[in-house]
């Protein structure tokens, strides 16, 4: 008896040490290698520490994986990459102490424009895409990931749903936590078919802005996706620059375009207002935070760090009502 209350108790405790699949609200923000401050170095654990004060619960870690062609082969970042395999874990078991969940949201560099177009080398990248996502399968495993995106911005490739349900199957069989997908804005996010096979509907979300800073589009656009398919949605990215414009383009970054504070903290405040209490709606990465606190009120690109953009989020994250 007592041999068999041993097994079911170490049968138990494996299950509970898998990730939730039960939605949960994910008051993010991406959490990015910046040139000359690596993951895992203590310069990016002191940021990593920072987070907490603003609410924050989730972060993204985002390594990148590299394209080489002829034949085309997709490689996991390396041991000297900025997001090394060790430095993502160092980073991973830091957010768990300080009391935050982890998404590990794997992104390539860098896919040219129309690469994918051509059925074949669709097909090509789809044979080798596999492979790398099981290769970041098994580290969502290592580091306990409590999220997972498969992928992130790859159209037109997700036209193919047979080719993307064979790859969730594939990742599944090696992770056990929820699942996403990060698409872009538009017509990839809009058109996916799969979205029934993940544990989240996942959006990068770029759309712009309406006059009066009305996300009222957005929020049409994206709840169309949801009526369909009936899972939690979640922004794997959203964000805007600190520059005039930035509700138009949502995507710009570091562009010559002066810094405007009060434009990114209007869209935030906007995004925030419209989605933020929907049922559907289980939370935001905002992009970005570095590695090494770049930022600032002279800065104009897309980190909301040192801005008030960073205090909005702050508000919104740490009122506990999600």
């Amino acid at each position: 008896m007592a041999r068999v209350s041993l097994v079911w108790l170490a049968a138990a405790a494996a299950v509970l040490a898998q990730p939730a699949r039960t939605p949960v609200f994910q008051r993010g923000v991406c959490f990015t290698a910046e040139r000359g401050v690596r993951y895992g170095s203590e310069e990016s654990k002191k940021m990593l520490r920072a987070l907490p004060a603003y609410g924050v619960n989730s972060v993204a870690l985002v390594p990148y994986g590299f394209v080489q062609r002829n034949p085309m082969q997709l490689l996991p970042a390396g041991p000297r990459s900025w997001e090394s395999e060790d430095g993502v874990e160092a980073l991973a078991v830091l957010a768990r102490q300080l009391g935050m969940k982890v998404m590990l949201k794997p992104h390539l560099w860098r896919l040219r424009d129309g690469e994918l177009d051509n059925p074949q080398s669709r097909s090509g990248f789809l044979s080798a895409y596999g492979g790398f996502a099981e290769h970041y399968a098994r580290m969502a495993v290592r580091i306990r990931a409590d999220f997972f995106s498969i992928g992130t911005e790859l159209a037109p490739s997700t036209r193919d749903e047979a080719a993307w349900r064979a790859i969730i199957a594939r990742v599944r069989a090696i992770y056990k936590g929820p699942l996403t997908y990060s698409a872009i804005q538009g017509p990839e996010f809009e058109t996916i078919g799969f979205w029934d096979a993940l544990d989240y509907i996942g959006l990068d979300n770029y759309y712009p802005l309406g006059d009066g800073y009305s996300a009222a589009d957005a929020l049409a656009r994206i709840e169309k996706v949801q009526r369909r398919f009936r899972k939690p949605v979640v922004f794997t990215e959203a964000g805007f620059s600190s520059a005039v414009g930035a509700r138009k383009a949502p995507w710009m970054d570091e562009t010559a375009n002066p810094v405007s504070l009060e434009e990114q903290l209007r869209c935030y405040r906007a995004l925030l207002e419209a989605f933020y209490r929907k049922p559907w709606f289980y939370g935001v990465y905002w992009w970005k935070i570095g590695t090494n606190g770049y930022g600032g009120k002279e800065n104009n690109s897309m980190t909301p760090w040192g801005k008030p953009a960073m205090e909005e989020v702050g508000k919104w994250y740490r009122q506990g009502s999600r």
